[in-house]
């Protein structure tokens, strides 16, 4: 029932202008719109080159260079050994996320209300949330640290004259910029905290476990260290692990609801 000296009919009426004046906010005429949707498929199209040139180039001259170990190798057909490697696998959640951007961008813009704009919309912010930032800002952090212990372990100096270190360096560490203008221009609606924080642990423990497998099973220990760490050494490094990754993402979770709006306080972000 509406409210005393309102016209029902004229109040639906303007609800629906204003829906339509908001979609058509949303469409491919705005330049805000064309501009976000813009630099999703320029940071897709970076992504991809970054994993043809890490598979195609890099990967196979590691692989020939003999800096790949032999048991990865006899182990890993091809160039499939990079996948033992975070830093690569991040690269590609990196790339999956801005791609599916990319079809958010294109099917919300199509059919904003329908039941496929929702489910785009609805994947894509639980990605982000409970996977590409924690993992991504985890990785970020622990490159840096084991570099500054061990470059050898993640950049071979033997690189240097084909790929020097400083790009080398650069490109892993644009992830959490790239990730912060996503958010900024992007309103997110970030899912439950238990949610996003089982996802995020859920995909680190299935690394952990493919890690742990390579190493006990095959001998083939992607992080040595691991290797010569004891009993309670080695679940207090987990333990901690898991720790700073929650952190990661609790520090998403209010970076993406103060420089985008998160959709918990803006009811309009729906479909943005």
């Amino acid at each position: 029932m509406g409210k005393k000296g309102t016209n029902p009919k004229q109040s639906r009426r303007s609800g629906g202008l204003k829906r339509q004046v908001q979609d058509q906010d949303r469409g491919f005429g705005n330049p805000m719109y064309l501009g976000r949707r813009l630099l999703h498929f320029v940071i897709f199209c970076y992504y991809l080159f970054i994993n043809i040139y890490d598979l195609g180039y890099e990967a196979v001259l590691l692989r020939d260079r003999g800096l790949v170990p032999p048991e990865q190798v006899k182990f890993f057909p091809g160039i499939l050994f990079r996948s033992a490697y975070m830093t690569h696998i991040n690269q590609i959640l990196q790339l999956v996320y801005f791609f599916w951007s990319c079809i958010t961008d294109m099917v919300s813009a199509s059919a904003p209300h329908s039941s496929a704009g929702r489910a785009t919309v609805a994947f894509r912010d639980w990605f982000l949330a409970a996977i590409v930032f924690p993992i991504g800002s985890l990785v970020v952090i622990t490159f840096w640290a084991i570099y500054g212990m061990n470059r050898e372990l993640i950049f071979p100096a033997a690189l240097d004259e084909f790929f020097p270190a400083w790009l080398n360096h650069a490109l892993h560490t644009f992830v959490l910029p790239l990730l912060l203008i996503d958010m900024l221009l992007v309103k997110h609606k970030y899912p439950s905290r238990i949610s996003g924080i089982l996802g995020a642990v859920g995909f680190a423990l299935c690394y952990l476990v493919w890690i742990l497998y390579l190493g006990f099973a095959k001998d083939i220990w992607v992080y040595p260290f691991l290797k010569v760490l004891e009993g309670p050494y080695f679940i207090l490094f987990f333990a901690v692990m898991t720790v700073v990754l929650i952190i990661f993402y609790i520090i998403g979770e209010k970076l993406s609801s103060v420089l985008g709006g998160s959709e918990k306080k803006v009811s309009t972000a729906k479909f943005d």
